[in-house]
């Protein structure tokens, strides 16, 4: 079910708020706070300290603050959004209705919830030099909010029709009818893509990036369990560029779901080729490999993310579980 909320007038502040009331949250931030190079940490009884932060704002400016304090479960990695595990939605919609720094991306979650800001092109944590370079695109004025399946999501100007609220309505709605009740689908038959080549030459930089985005509309499509139209999402993004370890990560996922650790390791194997230092596809492939009972690749699927993670608990304990 697909439901408007909100016409307005430029892709900032506003927008990202419309987006977390959307998804049930009433207050959420507008800027993330992101460690760099120049943050200290130090452990505190069980817990770490930092002390020190960039404050990335909706339009893509931002500063580092060293008075910035915060206590944490855990050592924070380089480029980790702080608090994005408590509250995802909020990097969600900040990702969604904001301009992050050109050529930086949203990574994907850790086993912990929390996520990071990684280089678009090389996958690697940010440094201070990437926040500051300048803000790159947003969906821009006239975006509107929608929820789809529950999901907040923030559309392009045009990408939905405009609807005229009915008198007393506070948000506007479609004007159709509500669609016939339809039989779930059955999981889609898995047919992974072809491996991709060694070495890998990525995309060109406009095809690199539509790649992503048709990743991002998979995984949405994947949560809302509409699992064949995320695979067509996944497999077009491989075609725009065959080089992407995210697409290959998500369709690991994919096939998790659907109980296939066979063509979850292959599609992990191919994300740890291309993403060789992204400790949590490391972590995923010794998971993978462990419930595969291959316990000898498993335990070296999971040291190299102990490489990749010294503070990953669950990398060490999968070692230790497995070696």
């Amino acid at each position: 079910m697909l439901l408007l909320l909100a016409r307005l007038a430029l892709a900032d502040d506003a927008t990202c708020l419309a987006c977390c009331q959307a998804g049930g949250v009433g207050d959420c931030p507008t800027t993330l706070e992101v460690r760099t190079e120049r943050s200290a940490t130090e452990p505190v009884a069980t817990r770490w300290e930092l002390m020190g932060a960039w404050v990335l704002n909706c339009d893509g400016s931002g500063r580092f603050d060293p008075t910035i304090t915060r206590r944490l479960d855990h050592e924070p990695e380089y480029g980790e959004v702080l608090g994005s595990g408590a509250n995802p939605l909020a990097v969600h919609c900040f990702a969604q209705a904001c301009a992050l720094p050109r050529n930086v991306c949203v990574g994907p979650a850790t086993a912990s919830g929390n996520v990071g800001l990684v280089g678009c092109d090389d996958t690697l944590p940010v440094d201070q030099k990437s926040l500051a370079v300048g803000p790159g695109s947003s969906p821009g004025k006239g975006a509107i909010v929608v929820v789809i399946d529950g999901r907040p999501l923030v559309a392009e100007p045009g990408d939905q029709p405009a609807a005229s609220p009915p008198p007393g309505s506070p948000w506007p709605v479609p004007a159709r009818a509500p669609e016939p009740a339809r039989a779930p689908l059955p999981p889609p038959v898995l047919e992974l893509p072809a491996d991709p080549p060694e070495p890998c030459s990525p995309a060109a930089d406009a095809g690199r990036s539509e790649s992503r985005k048709r990743v991002g509309t998979g995984d949405d499509l994947r949560i809302t369990g509409r699992s064949g139209e995320a695979l067509r999402d996944y497999k077009a993004a491989l075609t725009l560029d065959k080089c992407n370890g995210y697409a290959w990560m998500s369709i690991a996922q994919l096939a998790g779901d659907q109980a296939r650790t066979d063509l979850t390791i292959r599609a992990l194997r191919n994300a740890t080729r291309l993403l060789p230092t992204h400790p949590g596809a490391s972590l995923m492939l010794g998971r993978a490999y462990e419930s595969f009972g291959q316990r000898a690749l498993a335990a070296e699927a999971f040291k190299r993310a102990t490489e990749l993670a010294p503070g990953s608990a669950e990398a060490v304990e999968g070692y230790m579980r497995t070696r």
